[in-house]
């Protein structure tokens, strides 16, 4: 089997269904991009119907006609020196669809850049849109790096992930739902972005283009405390001097001026967990939540406190936790390998913090399979509440939220 990458496999009937699903899902899309594999800039060059497009996104001008929240703290704001070079944002769509109804916002993770991680993600994803069954093609792409790519950038990403999707709302009038997912940094990301654009006083900041700019959530691995990632990566600086940690640690600070001691708000404005209720009142339609139980880079408590609070503001939400790959898996960065525990690895074969431009690692599959859900019109946002296990060994149906719609 080539899913098993040169390892013989005996697998039970029900594992090869599976396994034959997520060949399908990765295999069918890589041969229909085989046909389109050229590049471009901000002039579309692909002789297909499907286009990759750059721009670049210049945040502070785009949000300059909107009124912005300031600084609680007035000596904690981002570093001014990385607000350049201005990012490139990258959308993807078909020409054929001149009047696309859909749009989906990707908000990456620390040192991913998005040409590289996530634009094949996006030709995947289009490839397999027009096979949804109920409402096919129709969606458009987009993603976005962010000044500071590199560093830790929650505030400024949200700004940035924000412009660029004005930016492309007002290319695409005629869209009328955004669907918003995160993943691992990209949760804070993506959460602080719904919640900056939400204006409680006078409701949505940009209801002259669309109220509210986000109706669903999808945040995958995400951070949803930034006060304790912080505080765990500089615990990890401290122990093994981790090079992503300390990145981390730097980064943050970048982007909230301070320490948490320091710049105790911007910290709690970057963390999703407490703005649910601002999600509600802004009007976000339901979440979804998903993460690994033995996740290396954000533990899993920070999804659980993320379901809770948006469950607590009355918001839809499904909260899966991803507990095994198979054997033939990378497992990701695992709690237990942070621990130095991870000669353990192959043996428990418990999911760890995927690599976003992984698309076969289970949470990013099951990332895709809820988001073509709610593309599809089968996402089931009627349930207040419903938590889901996945694993190897547990049937792929047995989640049956979809019943009591």
């Amino acid at each position: 089997m080539g899913i098993c990458a040169g390892v013989r496999c005996k697998v039970s009937g029900t594992v090869m269904k599976k396994i034959i699903t997520v060949c399908l899902f990765v295999v069918l899309p890589f041969i229909a991009a085989c046909n389109d594999s050229s590049s471009s800039t901000s002039d579309s060059t692909f002789q297909s119907d499907i286009v990759t497009e750059s721009f670049v996104n210049d945040a502070a001008s785009v949000l300059s006609d909107y009124t912005m929240a300031q600084a609680l703290e007035p000596n904690c704001t981002p570093d001014e020196a990385s607000n350049l070079p201005l990012p490139s944002a990258f959308m993807v769509y078909r020409r054929s669809e001149a009047a696309p109804k859909r749009l989906v916002v990707f908000a990456h993770g620390i040192g991913h850049e998005v040409s590289a991680s996530w634009v094949p993600h996006m030709r995947r994803q289009i490839q397999a849109a027009r096979f949804l069954p109920q409402n096919p093609g129709d969606v458009v792409f987009l993603s976005t790096n962010y000044r500071d790519n590199f560093g830790f950038p929650a505030l400024r990403g949200a700004h940035d992930t924000i412009a660029a999707t004005l930016q492309v709302l007002e290319r695409f009038p005629s869209i009328e739902t955004v669907y918003l997912m995160g993943v691992s940094m990209g949760g804070s990301v993506s959460g602080t972005a719904i919640a900056e654009s939400i204006d409680l006083q006078s409701g949505g900041r940009f209801s002259d283009v669309k109220e509210p700019l986000f109706d669903y959530w999808i945040t995958v691995e995400g951070v949803s405390n930034l006060v304790e990632t912080y505080s765990e990566a500089q615990a990890a600086v401290q122990a093994v001097d981790n090079d992503t940690a300390r990145r981390a640690v730097e980064g943050i600070e970048r982007d909230t001026g301070g320490t948490p001691a320091e710049c105790p708000h911007a910290y709690t404005r970057r963390s999703p967990m407490y703005h649910a209720a601002t999600m509600k009142a802004g009007g976000l339609k339901a979440a979804t939540v998903i993460h690994p139980v033995n996740d290396g880079l954000v533990p899993h408590n920070q999804g659980r406190q993320m379901a809770a609070a948006l469950t607590t503001a009355t918001i839809p939400t499904q909260f899966f936790t991803i507990t095994r790959v198979h054997p033939w898996q990378d497992n990701g960065t695992t709690g237990t390998e942070t621990l130095l525990l991870g000669d353990a690895d192959p043996y428990l074969n418990l999911a760890g913090h995927a690599s976003e431009s992984d698309p076969i690692h289970p949470v990013m599959v099951t990332a895709f399979q809820q988001l073509r859900k709610m593309l599809d019109g089968s996402y089931n946002e009627t349930v207040p509440y419903f938590e889901c296990v996945v694993d190897p060994e547990i049937p792929a149906d047995s989640c049956q939220v979809d019943q009591f719609q």
